[in-house]
């Protein structure tokens, strides 16, 4: 059997996989990312798990894709900078490193492209030529593929719909920066706007999060759901900024699809009607018109299928797609 391995390299936890060219994932395993942290015990780490997932599958890997976090020169399959991972990156060629030990072709780019092309190759935007991936938790990012291919800019930096710029003075946003989508939608926004209401006095929320441990974008899902005001307001919040932000996004590109992931998209039904009528507001009427929004359908999957799928088409066509 040929297969090609699927690399999501996260923060956390590094997820990795064989996929066949029907996009299906025969098999997979994770690594604890603080155990890969540098980049020699990465290539060791997934070299030897790619190895041992072949050898039990009787199967031949034919390349392997690798999406990860942060800015990726995908020509030279070299890192410029990581997100959320320890230092000690800059300047690696993993691509090449890699290679020399799983002895076939390795190629890198950003996960949530990774993700995004996955999701078109096999997900919820599967049959388009113009297609957004929008990822929502700690962070908000996107991946873009127009015209059967991704979208990657002048230097790899394409696809940051966190950080438009939705209002002047609005709150800071990690980055550093005010106003950023991602301080209105992602998981700090979202818990920001929490602990305001249960100082104003939130019970169903503030008795959740007392169960629960802590305070969690779920928490705050399972008050709105419960009938708790306050949580449903959050939501409705997130789903106006959203649906703004993607107005910007159906006004620049026109595409078909918008897919909307992440932790805090498992909330869909909470803030999904708002953003859609956010975003037809906002948005002209006949691209607003043109395009649909919808949940991701690959889940924890999408990177390694996505990650597998920029393996195959480097091999096919001899560059990256």
């Amino acid at each position: 059997m040929q297969v090609w391995g699927g690399v999501d390299f996260g923060g956390t936890t590094i997820k990795l996989g064989l996929v066949t060219r029907q996009g299906r994932v025969i098999a997979r395993t994770t690594l604890a990312t603080r155990q890969h942290a540098d980049p020699d015990a990465f290539a060791r780490g997934v070299a030897s798990a790619l190895h041992r997932l072949s050898r039990a599958h009787r199967a031949r890997l034919l390349g392997v894709g690798v999406g990860a976090p942060g800015l990726i020169d995908t020509t030279r399959g070299c890192i410029h900078r990581l997100t959320n991972v320890p230092g000690g990156w800059r300047g690696v060629r993993l691509g090449a490193l890699l290679e020399r030990r799983v002895r076939c072709r390795c190629v890198l780019d950003n996960d949530v492209n990774a993700v995004a092309l996955g999701e078109w190759s096999f997900g919820a935007g599967r049959g388009t030529r113009h297609s957004v991936y929008v990822t929502l938790g700690t962070g908000v990012g996107g991946g873009i593929v127009l015209n059967g291919r991704l979208v990657r800019g002048a230097i790899g930096s394409a696809g940051e719909v966190g950080h438009m710029a939705m209002a002047l003075n609005g709150p800071r946003c990690a980055c550093g920066r005010l106003g950023c989508l991602e301080a209105f939608v992602s998981t700090a926004a979202i818990l920001r706007r929490a602990r305001r209401a249960m100082r104003q006095g939130a019970r169903v929320l503030r008795s959740l999060a007392e169960r629960a441990g802590g305070l969690t974008p779920e928490v705050v899902a399972r008050a709105a759901v419960a009938g708790d005001q306050a949580a449903r307001g959050i939501w409705r919040e997130v789903g106006d900024a959203l649906g703004r932000g993607l107005a910007n996004v159906v006004n620049l590109l026109n595409p078909e699809r918008i897919v909307i992931g992440g932790g805090v998209g498992k909330a869909w039904r909470l803030f999904a009607p708002q953003m859609r009528a956010s975003l037809r507001a906002h948005a002209f009427e006949a691209p607003a018109k043109a395009v649909s929004v919808v949940r991701s359908q690959l889940g924890d999957r999408a990177g390694i299928i996505g990650a597998a799928v920029l393996a195959w088409e480097q091999r096919r066509h001899g560059g990256m797609p």
